[in-house]
């Protein structure tokens, strides 16, 4: 781990100290060692502050750059070697996250791009699966899910416009991991985008059940593991 990595974990534990008193790992065996792209839902903000306890490797999560141009948290951020997605220039992300893969570390991605509040998906984006194919590492899916009452949307104005975003405060933070997926491009180029939209719609069908699996019941019953004790 780095020193400014590091940091950002404190500042991050403050909060879950605070509002996520308990976070249950469903599904932990399933998580394949070495580098790997975690892609998860987006339900609410308060979620990526449950994986940085989880892995030991460093994180690297994807971004919105308007996230760095906030006072203090960007300038953190940046110095936690986070990644910040451009518009327009999601390559140049995907180029930097395959270098922190090469590195032996680990990338996050949201592929739905923006919050979805619990409601209906947003269509993802490809980049996961691309990022895959590019490197040969296993995508893990997770399913985040917080029961509705725990959860509080607040608007705020930020980026020159009206932001609302979710944050839990108390309650149980489910994290359901499901199995890794392997994306392995033939050499057929012509096929490429086609390819990738399957992969992308392959992890998502696993996002979206396991979110399911934990919301009626089934997975907490016959899979629980515990609680997260070290923070």
């Amino acid at each position: 781990m780095d020193f400014w990595y590091d940091i950002t974990k404190s500042v991050v534990l403050l909060y879950n100290t605070l509002f996520l008193p308990k976070i249950e790992i469903i599904g932990r065996e399933r998580i394949p060692s070495g580098p790997k792209i975690i892609v998860g839902n987006h339900s609410t903000v308060s979620e990526s502050f449950a994986l940085p306890f989880i892995f030991k490797e460093k994180l690297h999560f994807a971004i919105q750059e308007e996230t760095f141009s906030i006072p203090f948290i960007g300038r953190l951020l940046t110095l936690a070697d986070q990644l910040p997605v451009v518009i327009g220039k999601g390559r140049e992300m995907l180029k930097a996250a395959r270098q922190r893969l090469e590195m032996g570390d680990s990338v996050v991605i949201y592929p739905e791009g923006r919050l979805n509040h619990g409601e209906d998906f947003h269509r993802a984006g490809s980049g996961a699966a691309m990022l895959a194919v590019q490197t040969g590492v296993p995508i893990v899916p997770v399913g985040f899910y917080t029961p509705p009452e725990f959860i509080h949307l607040i608007q705020s104005q930020m980026f020159n416009r009206q932001v609302l975003g979710g944050w839990q405060f108390g309650g149980t933070l489910f994290v359901n991991f499901g199995e890794p997926i392997l994306a392995m491009l033939s050499n057929e180029r012509q096929k490429e985008y086609h390819y990738l939209r399957r992969i992308t719609d392959q992890v998502m069908q696993s996002v979206v059940q396991l979110v399911q699996d934990v919301r009626s019941g089934f997975t907490i019953e016959n899979f629980e593991e515990g609680v997260i004790v070290d923070k």
